[in-house]
């Protein structure tokens, strides 16, 4: 299935105006939290247990390379508060203590109820993306308007100015709740849904991808608690809920050979 030709006339006709300000950027690279804090927050938790696809690293060989030998790794993490409070999870720590030889770098790009609809224009792609010259750029969060062409844009500008390699991210949290029946756990290839084009993007260009959505919901559903149990706000995650994130991207990232099953 080919996005590219009918996703950019797309843009062209609805891609709504952007304001020229950058207010509300956050651009940082130590989290909140020790690691000895997350832990604290993690011993009170049910253990999140998660089986990554065995095909993920198709287009993430690089990482992969990274993780096994060792080395410097600098990832971006750019999107909304979603992919903020990912970030502050800590999971920069649980990856570098599972494989201490790694140098992580771990930049998040993020501003409030922002995706790649304002990332991709006046230059913003390579001001705070490309200058920070990751190996990994991760896109997720809630923000992005199911505008699958603007995000094909900011991966286009991505690669025209580095070798970096990406992995696409559906979202947590927000008013997603996974106790609704009518929530799938599983991504339906028949449906028009974002999920699914952000699958099929993914396999079109070449991403690396992670369903953080369906593996986040099939947590919280398998808890059987409230899914307000692990928010904050309406919205937001909390200590709890990054949590969940956090030890989700890093079994994604574990080149180890485990066997994890809900």
């Amino acid at each position: 299935m080919l996005f590219t030709t009918a996703l950019v006339v797309l843009n062209l006709i609805s891609s709504p105006v952007q304001p020229p300000s950058d207010d509300g950027m956050v651009i940082a690279k130590v989290p909140e939290h020790t690691i000895e804090i997350i832990d604290k927050t993690y011993s009170e938790m049910k253990p999140v247990v998660f089986s990554p696809p065995p095909d993920r690293w198709k287009n993430l060989k690089h990482l992969q390379t990274i993780i096994r030998k060792g080395g410097s790794l600098a990832i971006v993490n750019l999107g909304d508060s979603i992919v903020n409070d990912t970030y502050n999870s800590g999971w920069r720590f649980l990856v570098q203590r599972d494989y201490p030889k790694l140098q992580l770098t771990n930049y998040v790009v993020v501003r409030g109820s922002t995706g790649c609809w304002w990332y991709k224009d006046n230059g913003r792609i390579a001001r705070y993306v490309l200058d920070k010259k990751p190996d990994l750029v991760l896109i997720g969060g809630i923000s992005h308007h199911d505008d699958i062409a603007s995000i094909l844009e900011v991966i286009r500008q991505i690669r025209q100015g580095s070798k970096a390699e990406i992995l696409l991210m559906t979202g947590p949290f927000g008013r997603t709740d996974p106790n609704d029946p009518k929530w799938l756990p599983e991504i339906d290839r028949k449906s028009d849904s974002y999920r699914t084009k952000l699958l099929l993007l993914s396999e079109e260009l070449h991403t690396g991808f992670l369903d953080m959505e369906g593996a986040w919901g099939t947590y919280v559903r398998a808890t059987g608690k409230d899914v307000n149990t692990f928010k904050r706000d309406v919205v937001h995650a909390n200590d709890q809920g990054k949590q969940i994130l956090g030890r989700i991207l890093e079994q994604f990232l574990d080149i180890k050979k485990r066997n994890y099953a809900f």
